[in-house]
């Protein structure tokens, strides 16, 4: 899952926190203080219930207490709801859900979201392919990878073809990938490397990291991580 898709799921969560929040607001301040812990409740619930990838712990809660106050904020504006000074501690009440777990967290240490190992004392990785955080045990040194990502096969390069269209012009037509030796057809498109002519299948380039395997050019607008990794694993002996 991109970030990006989880942060719009958490932000519709968020939404339907909010909405919980003020119809929650016509039971006065009984209402006000349940809608706003319901709101903490809807943010951990729907990360758990849609499998979100949550890299910063702080985010949930965050949400929830600006969901409360979003579904206060409306109460107060569209249905001119008059409220007490305690209601406002419906915002504490959004917290506590989520914010106890990210308290335990991060008292407990961060963690291998693969092994679940404590990252104390150990090296860690944010792998480019699942955005997960591995430690040395689980991340796959001379593959640039976590070990699911490794025994999964998950992509780093999108599919889309206007994205290796732009990047390499036209595709190789005939002959056969260097590394796989796959034949060139319309179920495997290849693409020849733009600084030697090198002739690699997709798949090939996906899993190189983007990068030529006999001269060492890259894709340009690889992630950042994976363009590190490459260039603290490149010897000069390789390109010449």
């Amino acid at each position: 899952m991109t970030q990006l898709r989880t942060n719009l799921l958490l932000a519709a969560l968020g939404i339907l926190a909010a909405a919980a929040q003020l119809i929650a607001t016509h039971w006065g301040l009984i209402g006000d203080l349940a809608g706003g812990f319901l709101c903490g409740i809807i943010i951990l619930a729907g990360t758990y219930v849609l499998a979100l990838e949550i890299t910063q712990i702080y985010l949930p809660p965050f949400v929830a207490v600006v969901a409360s106050l979003l579904g206060l904020g409306l109460g107060l504006v569209g249905a001119e709801i008059n409220y007490t000074p305690a209601t406002w501690f419906a915002l504490v009440f959004s917290v506590l859900p989520s914010g106890i777990i990210a308290l335990r967290v991060s008292l407990r240490g961060a963690r291998c979201q693969i092994c679940h190992a404590r990252l104390r004392g150990l090296l860690s990785f944010a792998c480019p392919r699942c955005h997960l955080i591995a430690c040395e045990n689980c991340w796959q040194f001379e593959r640039g990878r976590c070990s699911l990502c490794e025994a999964n096969q998950v992509s780093l390069l999108p599919s889309n073809f206007s994205w290796w269209q732009e990047r390499f012009g036209s595709q190789t037509r005939g002959g056969r990938c260097a590394l796989c030796l796959r034949t060139a057809d319309w179920n495997e498109a290849q693409w020849a490397c733009r600084d030697c002519g090198h002739s690699q299948c997709r798949s090939c380039w996906d899993d190189n990291n983007g990068q030529c395997s006999r001269c060492g050019w890259n894709i340009p607008g690889l992630p950042t991580e994976v363009s590190e990794f490459i260039e603290a694993g490149a010897s000069p002996e390789k390109y010449k």
